[in-house]
């Protein structure tokens, strides 16, 4: 009984240390945000509106008349076009 007392205590503190450590590797990375505070994608865009990562929304950006034809992305999502938009976290 008490080697596995001993062997019990041992076992728990050669675990411990591990343990924060482990907790530390699983946390989610933080997503960006653009400045109202919505997160962002790969590209530097709200998620919800990047036609890179949703190439469905392609053809509504071209029905506003907002496209860029020659980088194939919305125009005010151009940063080959305007490069004042890399400021902003645009990719």
């Amino acid at each position: 009984m008490r080697s596995l007392r001993s062997l019990s205590v041992v076992v728990s503190l050669l675990v411990s240390p591990a343990l924060p450590a482990l907790a530390e590797d699983k946390k989610p990375p933080e997503a960006a945000k653009t400045e109202s505070g919505k997160a962002t994608c790969e590209h530097g865009v709200q998620k919800s509106l990047c036609a890179r990562c949703n190439p469905k929304l392609a053809a509504v950006y071209k029905a506003k008349g907002d496209w860029c034809a020659e980088h194939e992305r919305p125009e005010s999502q151009c940063v080959l076009c305007h490069p004042e938009l890399a400021q902003k976290g645009v990719k």
